[in-house]
């Protein structure tokens, strides 16, 4: 499910095992990966910028392989996944290492590896009205450094909500993101994002920001936890947070619901909410 980039049959000569004469003659070892990655950027921009660049990648690895001397291929699968996933938009490496000729009467023996071992699905609420334009796309960025990204929802404009005071109206939209980390790594990471961007939190929680990123989804997850509630008390309560929401991922089933969303009706705090897609790309 979902795009990847796959490399098969890199073949490589490197000091690989535990006995006497594999620690002095070279042996052949083939190396093949899968990556999980979002391929959707590149393909509509046709740009080298936007997708996982796999050439630096196999270049790294055979500068890790050739002069190795590991004992195991185990090793250095291990070691070729945490390539892999230093490379931003990876948010799943699959590895394959080969020994051919390692066991007597057998044409291969490999092992595979795939890091992160578990992942989670994930949905942001993004939004701001302090110069949205300049500051939503750099927070964009920063989500794509930190979280494999998906998917991102069209952008909605909106009054203010919750206050009286003058404000410019918010931009706002969803995010689908992949991660290993779990939720209280979560909550640090759009924390540290929306300090990066330049909030401020003070005591009246509805003053204007130029960032604010809310954990509406994680997993089935559903409670109180680390810090706040799952699902996002405001999923079903606010218009810029059910619309976005409802365009990219209408079959998510909500935790305490048990239904897709499609099939809930929100029930609004504000009905006559001034709000209305607008034509801006945050990609």
């Amino acid at each position: 499910m979902g795009d990847k980039i796959i490399l098969d049959g890199l073949e490589l000569e490197c000091i690989i095992g535990i006995f006497d004469w594999e620690r002095e003659t070279k042996q052949k070892v083939q190396i093949s990966f899968e990556l999980d990655c979002s391929l959707a950027r590149a393909a509509r921009t046709d740009d080298i910028r936007h997708t996982v660049d796999y050439k630096t990648i196999s270049k790294e690895i055979i500068a890790l392989v050739e002069p190795s001397q590991f004992n195991l291929i185990e090793t250095m699968a291990e070691k070729i996944a945490n390539i892999c996933l230093g490379h931003d938009g990876v948010r799943r490496a699959k590895i394959t290492v080969s020994k051919p000729g390692a066991i007597r009467g057998s044409k291969n023996v490999s092992v595979q590896v795939t890091r992160p071992t578990e992942s989670h699905r994930v949905f942001l609420g993004i939004g701001g009205n302090i110069n949205p334009d300049r500051n939503i796309p750099l927070g964009i960025e920063l989500i794509r450094s930190r979280f494999s990204l998906v998917k991102l929802s069209p952008v909605y404009r909106s009054e203010p909500w919750g206050t009286r005071d003058a404000q410019p109206d918010y931009l706002n939209l969803v995010a689908e993101v992949i991660t290993d980390k779990d939720i209280f790594g979560v909550r640090g990471e759009l924390c540290w994002i929306e300090r990066t961007i330049g909030r401020k939190r003070s005591e009246d929680k509805f003053a204007p920001r130029p960032m604010d990123i809310d954990l509406l989804l994680y997993d089935n997850v559903k409670g109180k936890q680390s810090g706040g509630r799952l699902p996002h008390p405001q999923l079903l309560t606010q218009q810029f947070v059910y619309l976005p929401m409802l365009d990219i991922a209408p079959d998510v089933i909500v935790p305490g619901h048990d239904r897709p969303l499609r099939d809930i009706q929100p029930e609004y705090d504000t009905p006559g909410l001034r709000i209305e897609k607008v034509d801006v790309d945050m990609d």
